[in-house]
């Protein structure tokens, strides 16, 4: 039987620290993202009104089609 030795844990990991370069190009990439996020964000809002607002337009356009097919479909009838 063999024994094992616990590997020791290396220090260089928690000594090295982070460069100013990085730290400020991390806060450049979350600030684009945010900026892409709220842009996304924005566009489905307006999105949702302009489908809110031509809702009821749409259902009265439906409806007038169905509508005048009747008509013709009783003309149709009435002149036989």
């Amino acid at each position: 039987m063999t024994m094992s030795k616990k590997a020791s844990v290396s220090k260089k990991a928690s000594i090295r620290t982070t460069s100013r370069q990085q730290v400020e190009a991390s806060r450049d990439a979350a600030a684009r993202v945010a900026g892409r996020e709220e842009a996304a964000s924005a566009s489905a809002r307006e999105a949702q009104s302009t489908r809110k607002q031509f809702a009821k337009t749409g259902a009265k356009a439906i409806q007038g089609h169905i509508r005048a097919r009747g008509q013709r479909q009783q003309a149709r009838r009435d002149s036989r």
